[in-house]
């Protein structure tokens, strides 16, 4: 998850940018303050106690895909394929994924480009931090593309922005800025720079309107797995 950086559109990176905004990054997961450990955890569960079958694992928008290792170990994984615009972030993600007991595939495009684009199936298919930047419309598209690829008893994953049902995204950005006195490890500088990629490129929705694209998007069932404690975040699983 930068599982996409999650501070920057990832049609924004650059390697000055990348250089510049990866510390600020780091700090985010160390820190935990997205709550990353606990949504790793969430998949890391599904993929021990709910695949029963050797799987191929499609990680969108992977950036360094150093969590998702530690997510796919002691796992049946039978391939994997990582997506992410970020050259440098694959870089990072070839030495990490290099402890993976299985063929590795690495694709330096834009996800909603490569997803568009891609006829074979999938297993297993994650994606944290990055959906919530398109539109709704946009995302529905991208749903019923995943629902396509997904193999029979196949789960979609996400961990996403999600608003309680009735908040809009102005009420939801507003309990975002809420967060600052509680994080810091960043200097406010730092804390500018990801609050303002957040008002910018930042499109959450409600809890029910997930489960709604989901649905829509042709799958059978659709669970949230996890809610963040600050009520931003939320896991969902999609199952074929």
């Amino acid at each position: 998850m930068t599982a996409g950086l999650p501070l920057a559109h990832h049609h924004d990176l650059t390697p000055s940018f990348f250089q510049q905004q990866w510390q600020i990054y780091r700090k985010v997961v160390e820190n935990n303050y997205l709550f990353h450990r606990e949504a790793y955890g969430w998949l890391h569960r599904i993929l021990v106690n709910e695949v029963d079958r050797p799987f191929r694992f499609l990680d969108i928008a992977c950036g360094d895909a150093r969590a998702t290792v530690d997510a796919l170990k002691e796992t049946r994984v039978a391939h994997y394929h990582g997506i992410d615009l970020c050259g440098e972030a694959l870089v990072l993600a070839s030495k990490a994924l290099e402890t993976l007991l299985c063929p590795v595939t690495l694709d330096e495009c834009d996800f909603v480009e490569a997803l568009r684009d891609r006829p074979k199936s999938t297993d297993v298919a994650w994606i944290g931090l990055s959906l919530h930047h398109l539109p709704t419309p946009a995302k529905q598209i991208l749903m019923r593309q995943m629902r396509d690829i997904i193999a029979d008893r196949g789960v979609f994953v996400i961990y996403e922005n999600a608003s309680p049902d009735g908040e809009d995204r102005d009420e939801w950005l507003l309990r975002w800025d809420g967060q600052k006195p509680s994080w810091t490890a960043l200097t406010p500088e730092e804390w500018d720079a990801i609050t303002d990629h957040v008002h910018a490129a930042d499109f959450p929705e409600t809890t029910s309107r997930w489960h709604s694209l989901g649905y829509e998007a042709g799958f059978g069932k659709v669970r949230e797995l996890f809610v963040s404690p600050t009520n931003l975040l939320r896991m969902y699983c999609f199952e074929a």
